[in-house]
């Protein structure tokens, strides 16, 4: 079995996503939400740096985010402490909040985002200012897998390739010197025009 294999299939729709958004030239992060049973109910990107989404989503805004545009697809009929917000990369102060204030009650991430991850907030300050709230949202990750690697780099790589000196491509050189080695020798970009499923085996070689 492959690493690819062996993902449940929250995480493979989620990194075919962010793949997805790293080849449109937006930050590659992919979410979804599941249901109790396990079944994907709402699917999102980063669209940040682009100008159209489907109905409903967000984009060309600081706030498009992928766990905002999967989040925004839940209805008000009822609460979702028992859906899982599954997404490829730490989720960042408004997403965290976002996902509390949709009353998500798991949230997944692939791999921490040394610049914005903010999963250290549902214990520090959302549910201490909270307090009325009755229903925690446990918050889990980083993968133990090449694929939060990946993640890491697709992240790194488009701030490389956006400006040299970008805050987040420095903050990556600072705290993570491994990921901006990868970024600079790894064919990304050669890949980005193909499915994830024949980009992979490269990518996860490279690694």
């Amino acid at each position: 079995m492959t690493v690819w294999d062996s993902l449940d299939e929250p995480w493979r729709a989620a990194f075919e996503l962010a793949w997805e958004a790293y080849g449109a030239g937006t930050i590659p992060v992919g979410a979804v939400v599941v249901d109790a049973g396990g079944a994907i109910v709402a699917r999102g990107r980063n669209r940040v740096f682009e100008r159209n989404a489907p109905p409903g989503q967000i984009a060309g805004s600081r706030v498009a985010h992928a766990e905002i545009n999967a989040l925004v697809q839940l209805g008000l009929e009822r609460r979702y402490r028992d859906r899982v917000l599954y997404t490829t990369l730490e989720p960042c102060t408004q997403c965290v909040g976002a996902a509390w204030v949709s009353t998500i009650g798991t949230v997944r991430y692939a791999a921490a985002d040394v610049y914005a991850g903010a999963a250290c907030l549902i214990d520090v300050q959302i549910e201490i200012g909270d307090v009325a709230r009755r229903d925690p949202m446990a918050v889990e990750g980083p993968l133990d897998s090449p694929l939060a690697t990946l993640s890491e780099l697709l992240h790194a790589d488009f701030f490389r390739r956006r400006a040299q000196e970008h805050v987040v491509w420095e903050a990556y050189r600072e705290l993570r010197p491994e990921i901006t080695a990868l970024a600079e020798r790894v064919p990304l970009r050669e890949l980005a025009g193909a499915p994830l499923a024949e980009a992979l085996p490269v990518l996860l070689e490279s690694l």
